[in-house]
Order: structure tokens, then sequence, then C-alpha cells
């Protein structure tokens, strides 16, 4: 420009430089910030059911990791729904993991090679949905993606999630090394473990220990002669003959050496175990277990007494095996049950008690014959005030030895620890329902020394609902849909027609 002076460009010089500098010094704050707040960021869950955070006891067992921890995720890709919920519970892991835990999600249809050589690496079947945990040179833990959700048997809704419980037990198991073994006797007509097929199979709960991530084995006491030295606990799984001295004075001692047993027996079945287990203040009652109300009636109308044992909410122990179940608003039908007495218990152990984990309501009883019955019409039963045992009547209960120290290692560690229940056919591959099935792996658990897990709680995504009146839904309709896109309209109409002018 002709009136362009020196001054007057030295000042608009200025000025631009200006402008320079500022713009770099905004973009150098926005870098520094956004760099302090990618390396020290806090984190905060503002959903009413937390359920985005981990529990302490998950956050104390990645703390133990000493090496990187490798998690897969090979998932139905058709329920995106659960993709999500596993991969934000997963993002959870790796944050307070930090550098030892690391995800890697395999999608088969979109990198084929990298899904098959895995497939390969950890010899698994592609057409399972898994997420693999890998940990050092232990072999492989495997958690199926069905598993994760916990249904409700009674209505077949979901009743949460149970990811971070899977997920943390099988971290756990991978830190300590070993897979725990549990023992299911044989030689006196005990449940099949193994099979899956024959109606009164245990092949159902037997997979879903697996899953658990506890190896099971066949114990036959009579070729043994004691309890294997590496049993985490031993099952006896519905015996119909009896144990001889020899067995029961081996299970004794193993029980007197901070043993773990779980014995489930049926009604007029004699053990051969009493004198072990009265040591221990437990004893299984010569009885049948039978209701009568009025909520059971024949098709005409008859009240009938039947071999029923029911567990409702207060029938639920606090113990970490059921607090659970009264929660989760269960219950259980236990068919054929015998009733289960507390005695005092051994006082030579440390802190020994005995607590009931499944009793009855008031209105069921222990029919008491001395025998197996014969030629008795037990659906014309009623209870009998000078033989029976009144209700309620306590089907399962426990034995907790507390805690001692080991010799060897000088470590805390449980002591004794025994589960009996009077029943056996409630959890067979015919009969088994998920509560029945979830009870039985929550006691093998327990045994085992896993109860840190059983204390984290499946979550369960709060859900709110508005409810709107016709007229209200019309004004929210129109005002959304009309009244606000029409006066954005005009507005613009306006302006461009005042720009005109």
């Amino acid at each position: 420009m002709k009136n362009d002076t020196p001054s007057a460009r030295s000042s608009r010089r200025s000025a631009g430089l200006q402008s320079v500098i500022n713009l770099l010094l905004v973009l150098g704050i926005l870098i520094i910030v956004n760099y302090i707040g990618f390396v020290h960021y806090d984190h905060r869950d503002l959903s009413s059911s937390q359920f985005y955070t981990l529990s302490p006891k998950t956050e104390d067992v990645l703390k133990k990791l000493t090496s990187p921890l490798t998690i897969y995720t090979y998932l139905d890709l058709s329920k995106q729904a659960q993709d999500d919920q596993i991969a934000t519970l997963l993002k959870e892991y790796e944050r307070v993991g930090g550098k030892n835990v690391l995800v890697e999600k395999i999608d088969p249809n979109y990198d084929i090679n990298r899904a098959v050589a895995l497939q390969k690496q950890l010899k698994f079947d592609g057409n399972d949905h898994l997420i693999i945990f890998s940990y050092k040179d232990a072999a492989p833990r495997f958690v199926k993606q069905d598993d994760l959700y916990e249904t409700n048997p009674m209505t077949g809704q979901s009743n949460g999630f149970k990811g971070e419980q899977l997920f943390t037990s099988t971290i756990l198991s991978l830190i300590e090394g070993k897979v725990s073994k549990v023992y299911f006797t044989v030689g006196h007509g005990e449940h099949p473990l193994q099979d899956l097929t024959a109606p009164n199979g245990y092949g159902l709960v037997g997979q879903g220990l697996k899953n658990e991530n506890v190896e099971t084995d066949n114990l036959n006491l009579a070729q043994k002669g004691d309890v294997p030295s590496d049993a985490d606990a031993v099952v006896i799984a519905g015996p119909v003959v009896s144990f001889s001295p020899m067995e029961a004075d081996a299970l004794g001692r193993y029980l007197a050496n901070k043993g773990k047993l779980f014995i489930l027996l049926d009604p007029f079945v004699t053990s051969g175990l009493d004198d072990v287990l009265k040591n221990y203040g437990l004893k299984f009652e010569s009885d049948l277990v039978l209701y009568r109300s009025g909520s059971v009636v024949t098709e005409t109308g008859t009240v009938i007494t039947i071999p029923l044992a029911l567990i409702y909410q207060g029938g639920f122990s606090s113990h970490p095996i059921t607090s659970k179940f009264a929660q989760a608003n269960y219950n259980l039908q236990i068919a054929d049950a015998r009733s289960v007495t507390l005695l005092s218990g051994d006082k030579s152990q440390a802190n020994p008690s005995t607590q009931f984990l499944l009793q009855t309501d008031p209105d069921a009883w222990g029919w008491v014959n001395n025998g197996i019955p014969q030629n008795v019409d037990i659906k014309q039963l009623t209870f009998n005030k000078a033989t029976d045992i009144p209700g309620p009547v306590t089907v399962a209960a426990a034995y907790d030895g507390g805690m001692t120290t080991d010799p060897t290692t000088k470590a805390t560690v449980p002591a004794t620890r025994i589960v009996v229940v009077g029943a056996s056919k409630f959890i067979e591959n015919d009969n088994a329902e998920q509560v029945g099935a979830n009870f039985f792996t929550n006691c093998v658990d327990w045994l085992v020394k896993k109860e840190p897990v059983l204390d984290i709680n499946p979550k369960k995504p709060l859900e709110y609902g508005i409810s709107l009146m016709p007229m209200e839904t019309r004004t929210i309709f129109w005002t959304a849909l009309v009244f606000i896109p029409g006066a954005a309209l005009l507005a613009g109409i306006f302006t461009w027609f005042s720009r005109r002018k």
C-alpha cells in the first residue's frame, strides 16, 4: 500500500509475531495439560451399582503379579453386549495391574492366521468362546464366555455378571502355581464323577469344577490305605456301602492333619464315619426330611406329604458358601434328604465352630424310622411329636477349624474343614439345577481355600425407567421433533432475509 508507513508495517509484523507466539503458547499448554492428564489421572466410578469398580480383593491379587499376565479374548462376536461388558472389565484389570496385565482381543474373522496360531499354541478348540489367561510357564487357564453370566433358573433372567469372580479366581490359581487337587472316593457305590450321560452321574458338576480350575481324581481308600499327600480335599458323593474301619481311620488321620472333607449322604445309608464326624461336632440323623403344606396338593385338592427340603432366603446361612444365595433371592429344592445335627465339636482344635449352611422352614420335619422304610405311604405321614425331629431342620452344615501355622512354611493356613450334606441326588446329571450346582462348587471352593473370591459379588447394572402419561409423551414428541427444529428453521430464514436487506 502507498500509505503504508514503515511504522505501520512494523506494528503489523509485531502483532503477527505476537499472535504466533500466543498460539504456540496455547498449543504448548494444551500439550502439557494432556500429557499430565494422560500420565497422572484419577479414576472414579460414578455408577450407583459400582459396576465398573474392582473389589479390594481383586486389586490385592493383581498386586501379587510379578510377571506379565496375558489375557486373550476369543469371544462370540454376535453377542455385542457381552463383548462390551467383558472388554470394560478387562480395561479395569489393565488399569490396576499396569504393565503386568496385557489384553489381546482375537477376532477370528479379521485375523485368521493369528487365531489359528493361538489355537495351536494354547491348545483349544476354535469353536469355543473363551477368555484365556497365560502367566509365566504355567498351563493356560480357560474361562468360558457363557459361564460369566449368572441366570436365575426360576425366571431365566440374568442375575448378574460373574466376570470379576471367575477372572480373579483364575489369576489367583496361576499365581499360586498349582491347580487345586480334589479326590472323589470310589468303591462304595458313589456317583461317577466323570460320567456325563448316566442319570446318576456327577459329570455336569465335574465340568463346573474344571471351570473353577480344580483338578479331580478317583480315590479307592481300600487300595491306597491313605489319602494322597497332594489332596486339597476329599469328596464322598452318595455312598451306598459303609466305609470300613480301616478307611475311616485313614480319613480320620487325614482330617487331623488339616484335611478337608465333603460328604453327601442320602437318607437311611450307614456311612461308617459317625465316630469321625462326631469328633468335629457333626452327626447325620437316621431320618427323612418331609414337607406337608397346603401349597403341596394333588389334583383333587388333597394335602399330601412329600420327601422334600425347601430352602428359602432364611434357610441360607451367612457362611461364605451360601451368603450370596439369600441376597440373590434364590430357593433350593432338595428331594430325599436327611437332617444333620450340630454337636459341640472337638475342643482340641483351634477356634472350632460348626454352622448350618442349609435349613428348612418350620413346615418340614425329620421322619425317624430307624431304618429303610418299607410298606409306608409317605403321602399320608404327619409329624409325630414323640419320635420325629421338629422343623426347621438342618440339611447341610460346615465345620471350620480356624487357622493354624504350617510347621514347614511357617505360613498361616486354614485348619481342618468339613462340609456335610444330607442328600446327594440333587446334583445328579438329571436333577442338577444352577442353584444346587453353585452350592456344590462353592463348598469345594471353600474347602480348597478359595473363599477370597467367593466374596466377590456378581455385578448387575441398575436399570432406570421413566413412565410417561400419553399427554406427556405427545408433548415431548411435538417439542423435540416439531417446535424446536421449526424454531431453528424460522430463525435461519429470518437471519437470511435480514442480511439480504
